[in-house]
């Protein structure tokens, strides 16, 4: 890469920090291009240069965003941290991340994307999946997970519910009225109901 398309990707990089850090504050649609291009340092212009629209970029960004989260989960489960760690670790980060964007991530990613869902579906299936199995058998070696459940019945009990999450349109409002709702959630999921 040479000094030209270097700094065309740390200015594609700042665009993308500057717009991540209001997204999660204020949501989507209350943050304009104006907004990010004042936070980033750049014009209007600039960043219709690398980004063509706020569709594209909101896009982009969440694409770059979900990249370092799979990141962050790949390199908490390969860590030295015991599998009851990792666990508490990987929940309490997912309990921040829902609550950031003002409740307006699932209904951006899910409900208005189809790029962006098909982004998603490659993620986990092609990438997270394998770190979920080998996590998961290795909760099991630990005696953290109960021997009874195979990786195959856990994993189809994690899609269940994963896909009808999502299928209720409306879940951004349940989480709004009541903040920890997802949190409560991924508690009954991890630990079950008898804690």
């Amino acid at each position: 890469m040479d000094g030209f398309e270097r700094r065309k990707e740390q200015k594609k990089e700042s665009i993308r920090r500057a717009a991540l850090e209001l997204y999660q504050t204020f949501g989507f649609k209350k943050v304009s291009v104006s907004d990010i291009a004042r936070r980033a340092g750049v014009s209007q212009v600039t960043i219709y240069n690398h980004f063509a629209s706020k569709e594209a970029l909101i896009r982009n960004v969440l694409k770059w965003y979900m990249r370092q989260l799979f990141d962050k989960y790949e390199s908490t489960m390969n860590s030295k941290l015991t599998f009851q760690e990792k666990l508490e670790n990987i929940v309490f980060d997912k309990t921040q991340v829902v609550s950031q964007f003002q409740g307006e991530l699932q209904q951006a990613v899910l409900q208005n994307d189809p790029e962006l869902r098909a982004f998603l579906e490659d993620m986990y299936l092609n990438h997270m999946m394998p770190v979920i199995v080998a996590f998961l058998k290795e909760g099991s070696q630990q005696g953290y997970i109960d021997p009874r459940f195979s990786v195959d019945t856990i994993l189809f009990y994690f899609e269940v519910l994963r896909r009808g999450f999502f299928a209720i349109s409306d879940t951004s409002e349940y989480t709004k009225r009541d903040p920890d709702l997802y949190k409560e959630l991924i508690e009954l999921v991890t630990y079950g109901l008898n804690g």
